[in-house]
């Protein structure tokens, strides 16, 4: 089993292959890493001048990793995902396509919100109890497709409460534009969750355009947007911690090595065990692809209850506890 990598890379460098190696070459400051390709899950290009070659885009696609693009402010502006080498690359994205605007669906989609309200009842706990009570309540009368908005209405409470409480500027969450630090720390994890949930995703073979609860037409990623809702409270979580104890009063590059950090050597509990962070969101893909054979088996989610049975294995891939940085 490999180890699993993230790496971001913020200064002028070059990138090649050399005997099935990512080369890393610092020229500026005379460096060069190596790093097997096959042990990298994504990789953060954060500066605009950093070269490579197309053999590095086919080296790390066929080795399943996901390359992000950031732009100002470290934001990623851009994701390369491969496609998916997988028996049943076929089979699944037809067996999504037959469970669209279906009950199937919506319950799934049910059980993704559930789990993700139950998340930030888990990061309330650190500084509201009581609104946590009243979170993990909302996440019990979540219907299937939500119908009665309950997921807006866990935000309405969560948010002001979580800016309040480390003394941020805005208490609102703002997506894109974002000018204070905190929001723009939350948008940064969200990204970087993402590409990871959609890297696992390819993997399964399963097709990204096709969501249970995002279905725009415009978005080839609706299913890593759906799936990456259990695991918000990760970056939530992360960038509490950090703004809670060192108080910075902007997003750099410290602020963004610590999120990284923090985001792979986050814990995450389902069916009552305890996984690393590419270990959940593998073993919440594989349960999805089984809900997809059949529709009356339940996700595999974060902070869910443990449900009666034996949970299905699924292959795991093994995080290290720390991100390959190269600052």
């Amino acid at each position: 089993m490999s180890i699993q990598h993230l790496i971001s890379i913020d200064r002028e460098a070059k990138l090649s292959i050399d005997t099935g190696r990512l080369k890393i070459t610092f020229q500026n400051a005379g460096e060069t890493h190596f790093i097997a390709a096959c042990d990298i899950a994504v990789l953060i290009l954060a500066n605009p001048c950093i070269s490579l070659s197309l053999a590095v885009y086919q080296e790390l696609a066929k080795n399943g990793a996901v390359i992000l693009t950031a732009g100002e402010k470290y934001m990623p502006c851009a994701m390369s995902v491969p496609l998916g080498v997988n028996i049943d690359g076929a089979r699944r994205p037809f067996q999504q396509a037959q469970q669209l605007d279906s009950d199937a669906a919506g319950q799934c989609w049910a059980q993704l919100l559930s789990s993700k309200v139950l998340g930030q009842a888990l990061v309330a706990s650190a500084f509201a109890p009581e609104l946590s009570e009243r979170l993990k309540l909302i996440a019990k009368h979540i219907e299937p497709g939500d119908k009665e908005c309950r997921e807006a209405q866990a935000a309405q409470l969560y948010w002001p409460e979580f800016f309040k409480s480390l003394d941020n500027p805005i208490d609102f969450r703002d997506k894109q534009g974002a000018t204070d630090p905190v929001n723009i720390a939350l948008n940064y994890g969200y990204a970087v969750l993402r590409a990871i949930v959609a890297r696992g995703l390819a993997g399964a073979g399963l097709c990204l355009n096709f969501g249970v609860g995002h279905c725009r037409k415009d978005n080839p990623f609706n299913l890593a947007d759906d799936f990456i809702e259990p695991f918000r409270f990760l970056a939530d979580r992360a960038v509490y911690q950090i703004f809670r104890d060192n108080h910075p009063t902007s997003f750099d590059k410290e602020v963004k090595k610590q999120l990284l950090s923090a985001l792979l050597a986050s814990t995450i509990t389902i069916a009552g065990k305890t996984y690393r962070l590419f270990q959940g969101v593998d073993f919440a893909v594989n349960s999805y692809c089984l809900s997809l054979q059949d529709t009356r088996r339940k996700l595999l989610l974060p902070n869910l209850p443990a449900r009666p049975g034996k949970a299905p294995t699924a292959s795991l891939w093994q995080a290290t506890q720390f991100p390959y940085e190269t600052q």
